[in-house]
């Protein structure tokens, strides 16, 4: 080819090039039949799985571009092929021990169609959610003889282990704190699963998965909590007087004043035309009306006892008969007032028990509130008597004492004068206030009336004492 001239030379070279074009022709004629493959660049794509990071910190490609240089010969200062074989075989050991980090941010749980809400964990708010799985998951685990196959998640790494009594300290002992870690560890399980008999003989995988399952549905339940009961029990407490009642209201209280309307043989009390005449508006109310109405509220109480409290309702003249103002306290007065036989039940076993007071002209509620361990006084002029709860307290003390033969000790229940209370702005519906205040705290409701809605009231509890029968 030296001794070529210029011309032979160029003539070597095109018909070099017709023939390269020759073949790439026949190439796109008849294709597989070529000795080349065609070059075609790979798609490119987002990789959704964790990066492996190596301790030198070169990346896995880095290493493959290192070990595609180790097979070139080096000259001159004697990195040669040797040396860096060495030097990949470092470094892949070094990463096979090295803890593998996970990123969280495209982390997902496939969630079975039972718990059909829930797509994806990925909020602040599921964090508490897996967190529960996470120690049931322990409870179980402790309990369980794992078999050859152990999870550490210190420092956010996976170990398998041989199962044996010094690394049985490698099981999950503390929480887990991640979404990842959960999944991370979910899976190590599920692979476990196939690979012990043990773990396969107890349907470990299997229990996880329902535990898991009925803990997220629990969680998410959660926010779909249904406040319809406590609204229901509030509208009740409301319900309008249809135009009949209204009527039949209206006409009882033009009724003569010996007529007998209605009576109650349980509770001896005969309710005349006079009598009910107190709810009219501007009336004060008397022991008869009083007293058949907390009646009521306990039939109300017997016949739906998961709806309301259990408590005990005394009459207007047990507070008069317990401190008298000549003798002062006497519990034997009132002893057996309470008595098994007679009540079917230990006013210690209550919740609550409300206790009539009338104060010459004005009428307040005093309450042994039992479930919150309180002493409760309720005026509708926000008044305070502490002498009245102290003779409460003693009465509570000597009546669990004598029925039951326990020595209670009040000592630490608290004193409560309640001020945040619907308050009376006349000088005739402090009764009606102190019903209201028994009704509604017997609902295991708060205090939410006005003074506007007396009216209301009055004519409901005039329905309710025809019906015999509260609502």
């Amino acid at each position: 080819m030296d001794g070529m001239s210029s011309y032979h030379k160029r003539s070597a070279r095109l018909n070099l090039c017709e023939n390269s074009s020759f073949s790439h022709s026949s190439r796109a004629m008849a294709p597989g039949n070529y000795r080349y493959p065609e070059v075609r660049s790979p798609l490119r794509r987002q990789v959704h799985a964790p990066s492996r990071i190596l301790k030198s910190g070169l990346s896995a490609r880095t290493g493959q571009v290192g070990r595609d240089r180790s097979t070139r010969q080096v000259s001159g200062n004697g990195f040669g092929a040797d040396f860096l074989t060495r030097n990949y075989d470092m470094v892949r050991r070094d990463a096979l021990d090295f803890s593998i980090p996970y990123r969280t941010d495209r982390e997902m749980f496939d969630v079975d169609d039972e718990c059909g809400d829930v797509e994806m964990i990925h909020s602040d708010t599921s964090m508490e959610c897996v967190e529960n799985v996470a120690m049931e998951v322990d409870e179980v685990e402790e309990k369980a003889d794992m078999g050859s196959e152990v999870v550490n998640l210190k420092n956010r790494s996976l170990m398998v282990g041989d199962g044996s009594q010094a690394n049985s300290s490698l099981v999950l002992n503390r929480p887990v704190t991640d979404v990842s870690s959960y999944e991370a560890y979910r899976k190590v399980l599920e692979s476990a699963k196939d690979r012990t008999s043990k773990l396969k003989d107890r349907g470990f995988g299997g229990y996880l998965k329902e535990r898991s399952r009925a803990l997220l549905r629990r969680f998410f339940s959660f926010w779909k909590r249904d406040e319809e009961p406590a609204e229901d029990v509030q509208r009740e407490a409301f319900l309008p007087l249809s135009r009949e009642e209204e009527t039949a209201v209206k006409r009882v209280f033009l009724a003569n004043d010996s007529n007998i309307l209605v009576a109650h043989k349980n509770s001896n009390i005969d309710i005349t035309g006079e009598i009910l005449r107190c709810l009219r508006p501007g009336e004060w109310l008397n022991d008869e009306v009083i007293n058949l109405y907390l009646v009521l509220l306990k039939d109300r109480e017997a016949r739906e006892p998961k709806k309301f409290l259990k408590c005990h309702f005394f009459n207007t003249f047990f507070f008069t008969k317990l401190v008298n103002s000549g003798t002062g306290y006497n519990y034997g007065a009132v002893r057996r007032w309470t008595s098994m036989k007679r009540l079917g039940y230990h006013l210690k076993d209550c919740d609550k028990i409300f206790i009539p007071i009338h104060m010459n002209i004005h009428w307040t509620l005093a309450v042994i509130n039992i479930k919150d361990r309180k002493f409760q006084y309720l005026d509708s002029f926000k008044g305070r008597e502490p002498k009245i709860l102290d003779a409460l307290a003693r009465y509570f003390v000597d009546e669990v004492n004598d029925k039951s033969e326990v020595d209670l000790d009040v000592s630490g229940w608290r004193q409560e004068f309640v001020q945040d209370l619907p308050m009376q702005r006349n000088g005739f519906d402090c009764g009606m206030f102190m019903l209201k205040y028994i009704d509604f705290y017997s609902r295991g409701l708060e205090l939410c009336f006005t003074q506007e809605q007396m009216p209301y009231f009055r004519d409901r509890t005039a329905k309710e004492i025809l019906q015999l029968k509260a609502e």
